[in-house]
């Protein structure tokens, strides 16, 4: 199965989902899906590499380990950063009030697939 084949599935799989995407950590785009166009994912997915490596630095530092996940709730959506490999992350991008718990498990679902085909 392709990635974006993946993205789109997860997309489907859970109510309120704006769009998923595969990023490195350089803050590239692998590949993406968005549910009608509804959100930036480019920018996200920049923005937000640049919190993911931070938390690796801290957590690092810490000496607590790799960071696995990181969940970020906003007013206008909920943001699921999940570790694919050292490199790479899957963003799961969620409407307010969907349910966390689903994406949290759907997003560590599709890491663990995409994971397989690097």
């Amino acid at each position: 199965m392709s990635f974006g084949e993946i993205l789109r599935e997860i997309s489907g799989s859970v109510t309120g989902a704006l769009g998923a995407m595969i990023v490195g950590m350089d803050g590239i785009t692998v590949d993406e899906y968005s549910v009608s166009g509804v959100t930036d994912l480019q920018t996200i997915g920049i923005e937000y590499g640049a919190v993911m490596k931070e938390v690796e630095n801290v957590s690092s530092s810490l000496e607590l380990g790799k960071a696995r996940e990181m969940a970020v709730t906003t007013e206008g959506c909920v943001i699921i950063i999940r570790m694919i490999t050292e490199e790479y992350f899957l963003i799961l991008v969620l409407s307010p009030g969907s349910n966390l718990g689903k994406g949290r498990f759907k997003a560590r679902v599709a890491a663990n697939r995409i994971a397989a085909e690097f």
